[in-house]
């Protein structure tokens, strides 16, 4: 393993960024006792009689212990660390009598009342070749340590990597899962031509903006009710794809008019309806004064002369009628302006 020295003289692995990437991305660090963990932690020191055992992830400037067996801390400094040196290296490391290690020596665990002398360590090693921490075995007294004892040790490293990896995994599969879920959702809920929200999204969201003004979020809410006019005569003289266009146009200027908390939706081949919460009158003219400009631009950009629209509004007030009541009203308020409009041969809108 590549190792390198920095500013201070600490040595470190040579992937030093990928190794705290890695660990990052496991999100381990200051988690709770878990007992997939704390029963490796056990079992090692049964398997080994040692009076500890741990598991330990080596962060930028500390040895957190993710499991411990035997000591009642929860970390330690990374400098000076056994622990710290061991992922140093690939293999297991082992201080067989701290005693006679004149490195071992000036560890604090070593030198003063802790009284260490026996250590062995197999680096966590992931599937990317980066080692987070260690699964460390100590005892005050020493120790010999076999070939044998030192591949078991390196398996059951091997299995707090793969516990955590497998974690990571599932971790993963559950926000793609809510991911897709939450896809499939907005797709439901979506026209797929104009990406306004759909029937669906809109019967769905009465009910929200039902409760919201039951509770007093706004006083008022403004329904409109728009029928696209002249799209027959488009899809006739142009054919469906120019249709579509004028479709798709319209649905973009009202998009655009907006504001936050107002919604838009496509509830039918040629019919929209927006909600808009209003907290003063003047509001209320100026989202009229939108829709208009919007059909007025639609009708610039297309270029085609029969397109217009028939609009309705109602303001719904919590004290005076229900959201149904508001949406009924808008609805004949839209077919009297249609019938107005088709009477006087209008292309304007008027609202």
């Amino acid at each position: 393993m590549a190792i390198i020295q920095n500013d201070t003289g600490k040595l470190l692995p040579g992937n030093e960024q990928l190794r705290l990437a890695a660990i990052q991305n496991f999100d381990i660090l200051d988690t709770p006792p878990d007992g997939a963990f704390d029963r490796l932690t056990r079992l090692a020191g049964r398997v080994f009689g040692v009076p500890i055992a741990i598991i330990t992830i080596v962060d930028t400037d500390r040895i957190w212990f993710k499991s411990k067996l035997g000591l009642d801390v929860c970390e330690i400094g990374r400098d000076p660390g056994l622990c710290a040196s061991c992922i140093l290296q690939d293999d297991v490391m082992v201080i067989r009598d701290a005693k006679n290690d004149a490195v071992a020596l000036t560890n604090p665990l070593v030198a003063g009342e802790f009284g260490l002398r026996f250590y062995a360590g197999a680096p966590l090693k992931t599937r990317d070749g980066v080692n987070i921490g260690t699964f460390c075995l100590i005892d005050r007294g020493p120790r010999e340590f076999t070939d044998a004892q030192q591949a078991t040790l390196a398996d059951l490293a091997a299995i707090v990597v793969d516990e955590m990896e497998l974690r990571t995994t599932s971790r993963r599969l559950i926000v793609r899962n809510m991911e897709t879920v939450e896809e499939a959702e907005k797709s439901a809920n979506t026209d797929l031509m104009t990406g306004l929200g759909n029937r669906r999204a809109f019967e769905a969201d009465i009910m929200e903006f039902e409760r919201m003004i039951g509770v007093g979020e706004f006083s008022d809410l403004m329904v409109a009710v728009i029928d696209l006019d002249g799209l027959k005569q488009v899809n006739d003289s142009h054919g469906h794809a120019e249709g579509d266009y004028l479709i798709q146009t319209f649905s973009a200027g009202i998009k655009e008019s907006l504001r936050v908390n107002d919604r838009a939706y496509r509830v039918g081949g040629d019919e929209f309806v927006i909600l808009s919460p209003l907290s003063t009158k003047p509001d209320f003219m100026k989202i009229k004064g939108r829709i208009a400009k919007v059909i007025e631009d639609v009708r610039n950009e297309t270029g085609f002369s029969d397109a217009g629209a028939s609009v309705g509004i109602a303001v719904l007030s919590a004290a005076e009628f229900s959201l149904q009541q508001a949406l009924r009203l808008a609805d004949k308020r839209m077919y009297d302006d249609k019938k107005k409009r088709s009477k006087a041969g209008m292309k304007a809108v008027e609202c």
